[in-house]
């Protein structure tokens, strides 16, 4: 359970209005000269996603989970946009949250997970600069039939109507046929997060199935890690490996279900020793 006190939330602003933020309360302990880590969410999803990873890494890391425009209690666009301009907003973000600190604006390290993973990498493909290190967990790399399969799976429009009927199966995928394990209170939550981005909860796995990783992967200049739980994205992501210059994965077989719920101490250790190797 994270600790009320550990977490703080603030705002910043990007083109599309504001942009919310979890951030840990970190001890004396983390280092100020450290890159902190953005955390890029799923879809539809917020933030809330990276709690318990925040709390694993709060001793020695300074980590912001950051709400995606149009998802969490951020703003949203004023119509659809792609991967690019994701990215473009998540860059201002955390340029704005940089300038803040007093020791002065840092790279950034960035963690993407499903649809954070492209927002990640083209973030790092348009400002080199900014981003030091990705990291990468459910790589949504889809090709030929899979790739159909999937977007007929995640791509459809919705229409709120004054009905709750239009709820009742979303409430059974998030909360009757939750992941055996995870808590009600949590399968509750990600329910919440797509009710607060209804009826434009598709568009950001819209943006996701436009986006074309092959040809973009390859343009990153950042090292690239690959933490790879057992799930239905893991061949994927391990396809996916092929397209970065500079990469490693990390298998972990014995990670099932909601990776930051079930194994952030996992995560939190691996990610370490990435972000610290030189």
């Amino acid at each position: 359970m994270t600790s009320l006190s550990s977490i703080k939330r603030g705002y910043v602003d990007c083109r599309f209005g504001q942009v919310h933020f979890f951030e840990t309360n970190n001890s004396g302990d983390v280092d100020p000269a450290q890159s902190t880590v953005y955390c890029m969410h799923a879809t539809a999803y917020s933030g809330q996603t990276f709690l318990p990873l925040m709390e694993a890494m709060r001793a020695r890391r300074h980590v912001i989970a950051l709400d995606t425009p149009g998802y969490g209690s951020s703003d949203a666009p004023p119509s659809e946009i792609d991967i690019a301009g994701y990215a473009e907003a998540m860059a201002e973000a955390i340029q704005a949250i940089e300038a803040r600190k007093p020791n002065g604006a840092k790279p950034a390290d960035i963690l993407g997970f499903h649809t954070g993973v492209s927002i990640g990498a083209e973030m790092a493909v348009l400002y080199p600069k900014l981003v030091r290190k990705l990291v990468l967990i459910g790589i949504p790399f889809f090709m030929g039939e899979d790739k159909v399969a999937w977007r007929k799976k995640l791509v459809h429009t919705t229409q709120l109507t004054e009905s709750f009927e239009q709820f009742h199966a979303r409430w059974d995928y998030f909360v009757t046929n939750r992941a055996p394990g995870l808590s009600l209170s949590r399968g509750f939550d990600n329910f919440v997060d797509e009710l607060r981005s209804y009826p434009r909860d598709w568009w950001a796995h819209k943006a996701l199935f436009d986006y074309l990783p092959e040809e973009r992967f390859p343009f990153v200049q950042a090292p690239v890690q690959i933490i790879n739980p057992t799930g239905s994205l893991a061949e994927f992501s391990r396809n996916a490996a092929a397209l970065f210059k500079n990469v490693s994965v990390v298998e972990l077989p014995q990670v099932k279900g909601p990776p930051f719920d079930f194994a952030p101490d996992i995560l939190a250790s691996e990610m370490e020793k990435f972000l610290t190797a030189i």
